[in-house]
């Protein structure tokens, strides 16, 4: 159990006063440090601006540049980083307060080889999609005029690596002819690499592990995986190391340490990170339970912890940590159920922070006393998940408001304001929230993370009533007042549950997905719900139309308020509208909210604050 100090009234506005650090770069001898850090929100019709936080180790880091993705040289004297400025929307390669190259596209990755004489950088093409987990918009160039018509057509944004001289900037297209690259590690030779045929967002979730000579342009098939690929790196003899998991989102994918030519290394670690320590040992991190984990592996599978527990380290969805050559230093962001997020170091076995972004606003958000919450799902499966109870409250059951995550192969971690602080907003106003890990979260291995395969509102639907129904039996929930949400997989979800249950007095449906059928026409995933489903798209008796809410909305007697960003390309606007106009029609009480220049989930200052105040009412008007 964590319990925050007393808050104030928590407001939308305090909220978004949160810095939350992103990914971290430490030098190779550990002495200069480097931090992405974000603000909670962006300002109207602009990307988020991270800013770089840097300095030594042993001294102070402060605010510089707009800048992202920080990587030291290898003698730590030069910090390479991609910024928006001067590409209100594009990020370019910058190298100590300098634009470097004229690379035509958006910055995703880069890599400094060991003499620091180039970089090999990624970038996707003006165009490309991006992920889910970053907006699920299109990449584009504020300024530039738009497209008058719209054209569509395959294979048309690709990404590719660049090949970048460290001094004159000069730089090459080096990517294999009909090759695209998702992600990659390099050490100076060969490229190991997630590759695809097919440029789009869809083709991810077939992707194969390729080796690519940079300077032949050529690249040989290595791997064709089972599942997804996360973190693909090589060592400086050329062993090569990845992910591979049953998953569901690009860029915070969760499964086993992969060698090739050995196979799966310790799969009882659920990694979203690696990196080679040395030949025979990988520095790693991942989900473990409703927290982080952090150590040294080797690839004969022991294990070292270097972190762990009741936090959650490195970027929000996918848990990673900077090292030092040696392995004496390591350092991410970290935050917990009490401790707002910070950049620590590890050193000798033990922890400081390195800054006080958040010391001033922590207190005053922080309006929960976290549990661990623990129940046997219908089957006999135990289900855990979190449980925010307001700090103030009286001994009676409080209404109750259960938020699903998205993914599905995702998770509700220890964090201090997660969801963007909605937890906290609800606590504040009086509400117990679960946050449940129903089956197809990740942290606790492949099995369970694979358990709602074909299953989609099946099992998992069944263990958040289970949930609620111990939450009542306990006495801490009223059965009267309880409400459902969620984003994404979370946001498709709660409208299907709302179709098969009377249960919820009160729904608020986000980021949806109501028709399988048209998601798959629409989307820009369209192979996410044919793995997840098992099914087939046109087959009229199939799970696609059965397990869809839009065709059960008749049913829906739950007073349902839907929110959806207009530009989503992963769950496209058309299914909030059709969920929409089937409740209405079904006469059922509903409002649908469509937030302008938002994706997937939205950020904007008004938008956030709006959000908020119509669920706030909503609820208020429904429990």
């Amino acid at each position: 159990m964590a319990t925050t100090a007393r808050a104030a009234t928590v407001t939308p506005e305090l909220v978004m006063e949160l810095l939350r650090p992103g990914e971290v770069s430490l030098s190779a001898d550990g002495k200069r440090i480097a931090a992405a850090v974000l603000p909670s929100f962006r300002d109207k019709g602009k990307r988020i601006e991270s800013r770089l936080w840097v300095g030594d180790v042993d001294g102070e880091l402060t605010e510089g540049e707009l800048g992202s993705i920080p990587r030291f040289s290898p003698d730590g004297a030069r910090l390479a980083y991609a910024s928006e400025r001067g590409h209100d929307g594009r990020l370019s390669l910058w190298v100590d307060g300098t634009e470097l190259g004229e690379i035509p596209g958006s910055v995703e990755d880069i890599h400094w080889s060991p003499d620091g004489s180039r970089l090999l950088v990624l970038a996707a093409d003006i165009g490309a999609d991006r992920a889910g987990a970053d907006t699920a918009t299109k990449v584009k160039e504020a300024g530039t005029d738009p497209d008058d018509p719209k054209v569509f057509r395959p294979a048309q944004f690709w990404r590719r690596l660049w090949l970048v001289d460290a001094g004159s900037g000069e730089a090459r297209d080096v990517t294999p002819e009909h090759v695209n690259v998702f992600e990659f590690g390099w050490s100076g030779g060969m490229v190991a690499a997630v590759c695809t045929n097919d440029p789009s967002e869809s083709a991810w979730y077939e992707a194969w592990i390729g080796l690519i000579d940079v300077d032949q342009r050529t690249v040989e098939p290595a791997h064709v995986p089972k599942w997804q690929l996360q973190a693909p790196r090589i060592s400086p003899q050329g062993r090569v190391a990845w992910i591979e998991g049953f998953s569901s989102d690009r860029g915070v994918a969760t499964g086993t340490v992969h060698v090739l030519g050995q196979g799966p290394v310790a799969p009882e670690h659920h990694a979203t990170w690696i990196e080679f320590a040395d030949e025979d040992t990988l520095w790693v991190a991942g989900w473990r339970d409703n927290g982080s984990f952090a150590g040294r592996l080797s690839l004969d599978g022991s294990y070292e912890e270097l972190a762990g527990g009741e936090a959650t380290f490195g970027p929000r969805y996918a848990p990673a940590i900077a090292v030092s050559a040696d392995g004496s230093r390591a350092a991410a962001s970290y935050e917990s159920a009490d401790k707002a997020p910070e950049v620590v170091l590890w050193e000798n076995g033990e922890r400081r922070a390195l800054t006080s972004l958040n010391a001033e606003i922590a207190p005053k958000i922080a309006s929960i006393e976290w549990r661990a919450h623990r129940w046997t799902s219908f089957d006999g499966l135990e289900i855990e998940g979190l449980l925010a109870l307001p700090r103030e409250r009286d001994d009676g059951p409080l209404p109750l408001v259960v938020d699903v995550h998205g993914g599905p192969t995702g998770c509700w971690f220890w964090a201090f304001a997660p969801a963007y602080g909605l937890p906290n907003l609800l606590a504040g106003a009086g509400y117990a929230v679960l946050l449940p890990n129903v089956r197809g979260s990740t942290g606790r291995g492949p099995e369970f993370a694979e358990a709602n395969l074909g299953d989609m509102g099946g099992g998992d639907l069944q263990d958040i009533l289970t949930g609620i129904e111990a939450l009542v039996r306990d006495g801490i929930v009223d059965d009267k007042r309880v409400a459902i949400t969620g984003g994404s997989y979370g946001g498709f979800m709660a409208c299907w549950a709302v179709t098969q249950t009377d249960r919820f007095a009160a729904a608020m449906p986000m980021a949806v997905v109501t028709d399988w059928v048209s998601f798959h026409t629409t989307t820009n995933i369209g192979q996410f719900d044919k793995l997840y489903l098992q099914a087939e798209p046109f087959d009229p008796d199939g799970d696609y139309t059965h397990r869809s809410p839009v065709y059960h909305a008749a049913k829906c007697k739950t007073p349902t308020l839907i929110l959806h960003g207009e530009d989503d390309l992963c769950t496209p606007l058309p299914q909030a509208v059709e969920f929409y106009k089937a409740l209405v029609e079904a006469g059922c009480e509903t409002e649908l909210i469509v937030y302008p220049r938002e994706g997937h989930g939205w950020t904007e200052r008004e938008h956030q604050a709006d959000s908020w105040n119509r669920m706030r009412d909503w609820l208020a008007r429904q429990l």
